[in-house]
């Protein structure tokens, strides 16, 4: 009997393939005599009980049926012929700038990563899953702290100015190109509105074939975000799904000295010092009891304190919970969900609640006519910390803070004194008790589409949607911690409004002709807005704390200073087309152009036309290769486009650049009678004009044995043309140093590749994915002056800086290493002191000087930006259980710490704690020593910047695992159950560093609002690891 019954029913599989051989994913399988169903995967696979002689009946997201007999329990490639599929139809195809993209053509660059990486993620941005996963994509971040900004690059830095981010559009809105537009918080990340769990897919347009229709705003490239919608004809599917994450530091090999060391160090500090301090010591003890002694821990207990561990909570949590509802009828499709995200951060007292909502509908009126609507909101409460270079931000004060200091006195006040060399009222705890930072951020997005059959062949379609997001920051610093204490307690809001919207009108024909000529032909207006509003309040002088330190309100203070308000709007108006025929399946030719004319340049350069052409050869369909058992898949492929830029359009504050701009003082200090006085506060540039992005990109698609091995190759060659930059004006012109200007090119050079393989595709399945990438950034030409020009962490251009790393200059690697080249302590007393700091003098590192103006900068040949990255994945699954692994790696490039001259300071801070490598310094009985020898004030200054704080970023991260089980077709008939699925998944499990002397996160950045701040670890907070554990459920 058991036997019989395993013959009669078993796993009947197919793969499910529309007519063009692209596969279906989310179609409907039932089976009419059970009614059991399933849905085909991202890769049109499924497997459903039945079988044969059973009948299968397939629905389409277009609710379309196919009826499909079992005639063996491996189906193999499942054809699905529709009436949509000839046509153009919304649902079914990815829309770029309003007009269909065709990935049968196979010209543009582009990858799609779907909706499975990105649900019951606990991530609190989108663009973290992206890492990894998409060939030439670059991500960095400014903090781990949950709703930060980040940095995504793609094939490299176009712009010197403004955000180097791509282009972000979500349901046709275009929303931006993910500025942070915080004004207290340390940042914010707008993308941190978007759940997770609300995408469908994600798609990342990288050369100019793909992006040229987004004109203006595509050169960086374009990222295209789709929410979920129902299906046609689909009965409605409920799903719940939820998880918990436990979450921790990633990668930190940061040890700070503890008391025994702190006093040791303090000893060879005060006793090589003697002539400074202007005493004798006859031992290093009596130097230790000097140094004790003034660092006030002449009364320690001997308790230390764990400052680190003090201002973390003992556990970190995510928690997720979501519903949704999907389904329709032959005319309707609709989807509800709902979702709620809190993460509890690892410093004490910070929170980040997100609240989201999505409706989506669409209806097919009758053939001709059809319309659909997505709307969404999100809204998010966090409560932060004081980041970066504040006195106030907790990860910093607590590893400066030795551990002798403890966090209270022995009357149970916190200790606000007795902190070493920290500002006096900066206890972290403290702050972290009484002060707060919080924002609340509300975002409504909506988008309405619609299409119209006007004619056989003709479509015409309309999309309009906006952005509306509504900040609000609250800053509460209480009279006696931290800040508060020099202004008697300050409070002050701001708010801010931004508005996007954006309506693009197409008319499109399409039509095959004889089954060989197929032609598409669009032409089509769109219209951009987008509105800035800011402003402030504040209130000093507290005579008592707010009794209520949590949520004080600054509405109900009568005493409140109105702060500065800013308003910015700018426009941009297009009218593009797109021509594209291919003859016969085989051969594609593809152009596009648009002109824009946007309101944030001077009114005689407001236009510019971009364009682009491209085209494809798919040999897998010549008659030579026809039938052939080895190759499937084969083309050839190749464009070449030019896109302007304009990259301050999206940077707050630098919307009337090419305007001479007049500020007035804001106190009485005119040098003629003490009054008032204008000044001009930006010297406008009348010439201000596009930047040129010239893009050239060729490659192939490779698939063999039944796409069992596929290789995609690309090679690009970007060039940014007339860049902006800030150059000189004369002294005597009376206005600002420097002004913006069309003075810089830049170039970006590389290829990717992406090969994927499936080496086991039976019951047990296995699929490969590896994507690499190669770039070298340069900037060609900048034409301001000779000298390098030099920048500091911040991001701060200056044209002469001591404590800077990086410079541009012509023909250099964008943001190259410009630096003093570190040569240990010196042991030759012909060279000067023994033990102190050596430089070497010039590139070529034979002679040494302990005096650094007598040493040369030197251009290392590295930057901040790896020059190849890779991601792998690897994927099993055997019945019911998966398992998905992802690495990746970047590679050949260097970061630095900002702060490592403070944690390693040669003696410089005498009551600072640092890190442990401190403690290799130089002796006459350790000669080989890292470090100097301590001394007071530093007198050589050996720890200010060198290339001895640079240290290799070469990482490779296990990015993501994930097992997963889900229960069965039997299972799911006995119970009504569509499926249920139980996982566990990490997050940033693992990072092996190939510098062994790197102790912080090398994809922390200093700041996402420009490349400068790439490769710079600012102590803000560490990238975070999380373990989840979850599941879904659909009934």
């Amino acid at each position: 009997m058991f036997l019989m019954g395993g013959l009669a029913y078993a796993q009947v599989k197919g793969v499910l393939k529309d007519s063009n051989g692209f596969p279906m994913e989310e179609a409907e399988v039932i089976v009419t005599r059970t009614g059991t169903s399933v849905f085909t995967d991202g890769n049109g696979n499924f497997n459903v009980d039945a079988k044969v002689g059973d009948t299968l009946k397939i629905i389409d997201s277009n609710g379309e049926e196919k009826i499909v007999k079992v005639t063996s329990t491996t189906l193999g490639e499942v054809k699905f012929t529709s009436k949509a599929s000839e046509n153009i139809d919304l649902q079914t195809v990815n829309i770029i700038g309003g007009i269909k993209l065709d990935p049968a053509q196979k010209v543009g660059s582009y990858a799609i990563v779907s909706k499975d990486n990105f649900e019951n993620t606990p991530v609190s941005s989108i663009d973290e899953v992206l890492n990894g996963r998409v060939a030439g994509l670059n991500y960095s971040t400014a903090s781990g702290d949950p709703g930060s900004s980040n940095m995504i690059l793609i094939r490299g830095v176009g712009s010197i100015l403004g955000t180097p981010n791509p282009l972000y559009v979500v349901d046709g809105v275009v929303v931006g190109k993910g500025a942070d537009n915080a004004t207290l918080m340390e940042s914010w990340n707008p993308l941190s509105s978007i759940d997770p769990n609300m995408i469908e897919s994600v798609a990342v347009l990288k050369d100019a074939s793909a992006t040229a229709l987004y004109g203006a705003r595509g050169a960086n490239g374009v990222i295209v975000i789709t929410t979920k919608k129902g299906k046609f004809g689909q009965t409605p599917r409920f799903n719940f799904s939820s998880d918990m994450a436990v979450q921790n530091i990633a990668f930190d090999k940061i040890r700070m000295m503890n008391a025994q060391q702190f006093h040791n160090y303090g000893a060879q500090l005060y006793y090589n010092s003697q002539q400074t301090l202007g005493q004798t010591f006859n031992s290093l003890e009596e130097a230790k009891t000097k140094f004790i002694e003034n660092n006030g821990d002449s009364n320690w207990d001997g308790v230390e304190t764990n400052w680190r561990k003090a201002v973390q909570r003992n556990q970190s949590f995510v928690n997720t919970y979501n519903f949704s509802v999907a389904g329709g009828t032959n005319g309707i499709s609709y989807r509800a969900g709902l979702t709620y995200y809190k993460n509890k951060p690892l410093i004490k007292t910070t929170d980040f609640d997100r609240k989201s909502a999505i409706l989506a509908f669409d209806h097919k009126i009758n053939d001709k006519l059809k319309y659909g609507f997505s709307l969404n909101y999100t809204g998010v409460d966090r409560k932060t910390i004081a980041d970066a270079n504040a006195s106030a931000n907790p990860w910093l004060s607590s590893v400066f803070i030795p551990t002798t200091k403890p966090i209270y006195n022995g009357d149970g006040t916190y200790n606000q004194t007795n902190l070493g060399e920290t500002t006096v009222g900066f206890n972290p705890i403290g702050i972290l008790d009484h002060n707060y930072l919080k924002g609340k951020v509300d975002t409504y997005l909506g988008s309405f589409t619609a299409e119209y059959n006007l004619l056989n062949n003709f479509y015409l379609n309309t999309i309009f949607g906006g952005q509306r997001q509504q900040m609000r920051e609250t800053y509460w610093w209480d009279p006696r911690f931290g800040d508060g204490i020099a202004n008697d307690g300050a409070l002050q809001l701001g708010e801010t409004g931004i508005w996007d919207w954006n309506w693009t009108n197409t008319l499109s024909f399409r039509k095959k002709i004889n089954n060989r000529h197929d032609i598409d032909f669009s032409i089509g207006s769109d219209y951009q807005d987008h509105e800035y509003k800011r402003r402030f309040k504040s209130a000093l002088q507290f005579s008592e704390p707010i009794p209520d330190f949590s949520y004080a309100n600054p509405e109900t203070f009568s005493d409140i200073s109105e702060g500065p308000a800013y308003f910015y709007k700018w426009r941009q108006v297009s009218y593009f087309s797109k021509l594209s025929y291919v003859l016969d399946s085989k051969y594609t030719i593809a152009g596009q152009i648009r002109y824009d004319r946007i309101s944030v340049l001077p009114s005689k350069n407001r236009g510019g036309v971009f364009w682009s052409v491209g085209g494809s050869w798919n040999i897998a369909k010549e008659e030579f290769l026809k039938g052939s058992s080895v190759v499937d898949n084969l083309v050839l492929k190749a464009s070449y486009g030019r896109l302007g830029n304009v990259p301050f359009a999206d940077t707050w504050g630098s919307q009337y650049d090419y305007y001479a701009l007049v500020g007035t003082s804001t106190n009485q200090n005119y040098p003629y009678g003490d009054n008032y006085y204008s000044y001009i506060s930006s010297a406008g540039n009348t010439n201000l004009d596009w930047e040129i992005s010239k893009q050239l990109d060729v490659g192939f698609e490779l698939g063999l044995y039944k796409e069992a091995l596929g290789l995609i190759f690309s090679y690009y060659d970007k060039k940014t043309e007339g860049a902006l930059f800030r150059a000189t004006t004369t002294p005597e012109s009376g206005s600002p140093s420097n002004y913006i200007a069309n003075v810089a090119d830049i170039s970006n050079k590389g290829f990717e590749v992406v090969l994927t393989s499936k080496p086991i595709n039976k019951e047990f399945k296995w699929d490969i994915n590896l994507n690499a990438s190669r770039n070298i950034n340069k900037v060609d030409k900048l034409n301001i002056d000779s000298k390098p020009y030099l920048y500091n962490s911040s991001g701060t251009q200056t044209e002469s800086c001591e404590d800077c790393l990086n410079a541009l200059q012509d023909g250099k690697l964008l943001g190259e290493y410009y630096v003093w080249l570190w040569a240990g302590p010196n042991n030759d007393p012909n060279v000067g002191e023994l033990g102190v700091g050596t430089w070497y003098t010039d590139a070529s590192r034979t002679t040494t000087t302990t005096d650094k103006s007598q040493a040369e900068r030197v251009w290392l040949g590295k930057s901040a930006f790896p020059k190849y990255m890779a991601g792998l994945s690897n994927t099993f699954s055997y019945q019911g259980f998966s398992l998905s692994v992802l690495f990746t790696g970047q590679f050949d490039f260097y970061v630095q710490n900002g702060y490592h001259s403070f944690f390693i300071h040669d003696g410089n801070f005498q009551g600072r704690n640092q890190i442990v490598e401190a403690m290799d310094y130089w002796t006459p009985e350790n000669t080989d020593a890292a470090n100097p020898k301590p001394q007071m004030n530093n007198p050589n200054s050996s720890r200010l910047q060198s290339d001895r704080w640079l240290r290799k970023g070469d990482h490779i991260r296990l990015k993501e695992v994930k097992l997963a089980y889900s229960f069965g077709d039997k299972f799911k008939q006995q119970t009504g159950i569509k499926n249920l699925t139980f996982y566990v998944k990490g997050f940033n499990l693992w990072t092996h560093a190939f510098d062994k002397d790197l102790n912080f996160d090398p994809e922390s950045i200093s700041n996402a609002w420009s490349f400068m701040g790439k490769g710079v670890f600012n102590y803000t907070t560490p990238i975070i690891k999380s373990v989840s554990l979850g599941m879904s459920l659909d009934f």
